[in-house]
């Protein structure tokens, strides 16, 4: 085989790297548990047909679809929300709200980029049975726990809500049949400026005034929520949005600011939606992100090969939901030198005598019975050999015992940083080398 690259947008990860990994989504999962929510698992094939028409049209075109074995049209989850909606369609008797988290790999046929890549894992929590606004702060007040917890010192939240989004266009007297186009061009103006913007709006035959009255409507103190949320006097939504920040400064979450530009690109959003991005990171984007939903659910009142209603045609389920990408989180977090590359094992247990391999063994349980992560060198060999294997691997301490140390039930542990070796008793080993 001449080609042994993975594929363009997928990637390995070494045990340091996928060792940095487990000790990130740990942090999560922890938070994620402490909020009250329970772990769900969903597969990662679905029906081409439970995918398709969630995501719009630019979602679908993404979707790593196929025929499998049997002739079915499947495709690869592209989140975990459209999956959600499907179990809880297919299972209704669960006690609502109920609170899930899903920690899982996900897969888009997106451009390749720094910190993006075509199979990625998402970290998701959703609220679903509920319509309190409670619940959507309930949501970013988890996601900004979670963020804070892996030991970022800023984080911004960026709030809007898509009714505000949605009455801003009708404020501004442009056609219904134009305001998904209006609002995904808005969305780009940080990114692509007002010029720009207001050509692409221009492009989709909204006319220079509707233009005008938009953006007039934006002002221009996007930065301070009271100045924005004055502007918003008589547009729906405005209200919905000013009781959840109220509940936020009450759940202590002050690091948010309104951006009535934001619309996130999913169209299934029906009411709150919001962002989160690292300030001394900003071209990673947003690294978490979610918003409420309560229609998503009801589009599968008859999913493919599957009988369940949700108790009549049109009948939705309130739902709200937030997901952090690992992928590009990770990434920003290297970026700002937040995390680093560290040993599987602290301790390395070397095999100096072949006659020793029982004593080295209870060496290697009793430490590792003490919960400290350890290593054994399996061969006996030189001893230079096992101290460079434990310096390739990041290990901080050698666990030595030779003839002399046995006969009198020491060892000799070596300070991998330092060099510095000391003298102890193997009873104390644990004692000493307990982190």
């Amino acid at each position: 085989m001449d080609n042994i690259q993975s594929l363009k947008g997928f990637r390995d990860l070494g045990p340091e790297e996928a060792s940095q990994r487990e000790k990130v989504l740990g942090k999560i999962r922890a938070v994620f548990q402490r909020y009250g929510f329970l772990p769900l698992e969903t597969p990662a094939l679905e029906y081409k047909e439970i995918l398709t028409g969630k995501y719009g049209a630019e979602g679908d075109k993404l979707l790593y679809s196929f025929k499998d074995q049997g002739g079915r049209d499947v495709a690869m989850r592209y989140d975990l929300t459209v999956p959600l909606a499907r179990f809880v369609a297919s299972n209704q008797d669960l006690a609502m709200p109920f609170k899930r988290y899903q920690i899982a790999p996900v897969w888009r046929a997106d451009r390749p980029q720094k910190g993006r890549y075509r199979e990625f894992v998402q970290c998701d929590v959703d609220v679903v049975g509920s319509d309190s606004i409670f619940a959507d702060a309930e949501i970013i007040a988890c996601m900004n726990t979670a963020l804070k917890e892996l030991g970022i010192p800023e984080v911004l939240i960026k709030i809007n809500n898509r009714k505000v989004l949605n009455g801003m266009m009708r404020a501004a007297k442009i056609e219904v049949k134009k305001t998904t186009a209006a609002i995904r061009s808005l969305d780009k103006l940080e990114k692509i400026g007002e010029d720009e913007v207001r050509g692409e709006l221009a492009s989709a035959g909204i006319q220079a005034k509707q233009a005008d009255a938009l953006f007039e409507m934006l002002g221009q103190a996007l930065e301070d929520p009271k100045d924005v949320l004055s502007k918003l006097d008589g547009i729906d939504g405005a209200g919905e949005l000013a009781e959840l920040l109220e509940i936020l400064l009450d759940m202590g979450v002050k690091n948010y600011q309104v951006d009535l530009t934001l619309a996130r690109g999913l169209e299934y959003y029906t009411g709150s939606i919001f962002e989160f991005v690292l300030p001394d990171a900003r071209e990673f984007g947003s690294v978490a992100g979610g918003g409420r939903y309560d229609n998503l659910i009801g589009m599968f009142s008859t999913p493919p090969s599957s009988p369940p209603k949700l108790g009549g045609e049109g009948r939705g389920i309130p739902a709200v939901g937030a997901s952090i990408g690992i992928d590009r989180l990770t990434s920003a977090l290297e970026e700002l030198e937040l995390v680093k590359f560290d040993s599987v094992s602290d301790v390395l247990v070397c095999n100096l005598e072949e006659d020793l391999d029982e004593k080295y063994l209870q060496i290697v349980q009793d430490l590792r019975g003490a919960g400290i992560k350890t290593d054994f060198y399996y061969e006996a060999a030189k001893l230079d050999k096992q101290l460079k294997y434990a310096n390739k691997k990041n290990i901080d301490f050698a666990v030595l015992i030779g003839p002399d140390e046995a006969k009198k039930d020491e060892a000799t542990v070596k300070n991998m940083k330092t060099g510095k070796q000391e003298k102890v008793k193997q009873k104390d080993l644990i004692r000493k080398l307990k982190p």
